[in-house]
């Protein structure tokens, strides 16, 4: 039954009916959150998608950028086009091993680090055309993009080959040509982040940082991580639009880090609480005021979570279906996050991850119900909506079912009074474990939330 709803809601989501869609919406918030330990941070709901791209058994970086209201994903021999909503549009083909992705500050543009020609293509996001090519094979195998107003920074370098370095790019030239950084050369492309007057190059386990303020990159200094257990340099950075933090992902380690890049000091550490290990791919919201990370390998699940970057604390978490979150691929678009994720059966699979309405705020939900309950007897559940102000919701409507053995039941929907409490009763005809959930719907202003309780049925 779930995926039943799973294949209409990737198709298409807009067009369901009302219990179809509901039913959509519980099967993804069980699947999202099956297995999840039980914490303060709300979990994923069906507002979020997880689309498959249908490659087949296509390799790439994953790398993705939000540009011109649509979101492009980079993958073998080509790169992929999605909608605003995650649902794939089309295709932009004939490029040889696209890797890194940026866009520019209007979004009319795409760059893309062709890493199979040696090439930098400039896309139009509106036609998808290419509109330039810049030859790039004296600096082979250009793999990152990072881009700081009309300058482009490309980390470039053929994996596991000696000769790797970064360059710049200005845009705003009708021929850009390219202005290497004088690095010394390393083994493949290095970990570069860019933003403002900041470039970070990671190109070991000790940072790099350039100060962009005069047109020509002069060294600020090294971020000193002698203290920290970091095992193989960077997995991934995320730079603040003012180019003042840096977030870091080191290999072997069990949180992240965020740095303030003027003082060039450790600010806080995030997620070891959690005793997740190797964190992998993580991104900054635009305006600074969120981090997404997540780790990507290693026991059953693969969590991803959300955190305030103003108090460290865990917004959300879910489990991203417990896919493989590729390093470098989430983006944020509008208040959506996206991300590509895989997973592997007999060939690995390729998927476009939507959490819908990231960085609005969360409502909250509570449930309560009998810890144990007779079949064919009435059960009785009561709990309260919140806004995510705290505030009384007035009048809602939620939507209500139980799981038992992974089969999914819908229940009818409940009202909740005007302060936000509502009661609803069920009997239950079988017995075992069942877990009850209450789940409200995005608003245009709210993110939304779930809740759910356990009750053991016995004959």
């Amino acid at each position: 039954m779930c995926e039943q709803a799973f294949q209409l809601s990737w198709r298409e989501p807009m067009h369901l009916p009302s219990i179809s869609r509901r039913l959509t919406i519980l099967c993804a918030t069980l699947l999202l959150t099956a297995g999840l330990a039980v914490s303060q941070a709300t979990t994923a709901t069906a507002a979020d998608s997880i689309t498959d791209l249908n490659l087949g058994d296509v390799q790439g970086s994953g790398d993705t950028a939000a540009a011109g209201g649509k979101v492009f994903i980079a993958v073998e021999d080509r790169i992929v086009v999605a909608s605003s909503q995650g649902v794939p549009t089309g295709a932009i083909t004939g490029l040889a091993e696209p890797w890194g992705l940026a866009s520019s500050a209007d979004g009319t543009r795409l760059y893309a680090a062709l890493r199979g020609s040696h090439e930098l293509a400039e896309i139009d996001t509106a036609t998808l055309a290419i509109t330039r090519r810049i030859d790039l094979t004296a600096y082979p195998c250009p793999s990152r993009l990072e881009r700081s107003a009309d300058r482009l920074w490309v980390s470039y370098g053929c994996p596991a080959v000696w000769g790797g370095g970064v360059l710049s790019l200005d845009m705003s030239e009708t021929t850009p040509q390219p202005v290497p950084l004088p690095i010394s050369q390393t083994s493949g492309a290095s970990v570069i982040a860019a933003a403002a007057n900041t470039l970070l190059v990671a190109e070991n386990t000790r940072p790099q940082v350039y100060d962009l303020q005069n047109g020509t990159p002069a060294l600020r200094g090294v971020i000193d991580t002698d203290d920290l257990e970091i095992a193989h340099g960077w997995e991934d950075l995320a730079i603040t639009a003012d180019g003042t933090k840096v977030y870091a992902t080191p290999g072997s380690i069990n949180d992240f880090e965020a740095w303030d890049l003027t003082t060039l000091s450790l600010i806080r550490s995030y997620g070891r609480e959690e005793g997740i290990y190797n964190y992998r791919a993580i991104a900054v919201s635009p305006d600074g005021t969120r981090v997404a990370a997540s780790h990507g390998f290693g026991g059953e699940e693969k969590p991803v979570a959300l955190f305030d970057t103003a108090t460290g604390a865990k917004i959300e978490t879910f489990a991203a279906s417990l896919h493989d979150v590729l390093r470098g691929s989430f983006t944020f678009s509008g208040t959506d996050l996206f991300a590509v994720t895989e997973a592997w059966s007999d060939v690995r699979h390729s998927y476009l991850w939507r959490m819908h309405g990231a960085l609005l705020p969360v409502c909250k939900l509570t449930l309560t119900g009998p810890a144990a309950a007779r079949k064919y007897s009435t059960a009785t559940f009561t709990g309260r909506l919140t806004e995510p102000d705290g505030s009384d919701p007035t009048v809602r409507q939620l939507a209500v079912s139980f799981r038992e053995m992974g089969q999914v039941t819908t229940l009818p929907d409940v009202t909740t009074n005007a302060d936000g409490t509502f009661t609803f009763t069920h009997v239950p005809y079988t017995s075992g474990n069942l877990t009850y959930i209450v789940y409200r719907e995005n608003t245009p202003d709210t993110r939304s939330c779930t809740a759910s309780t356990r009750v053991s049925v016995r004959s």
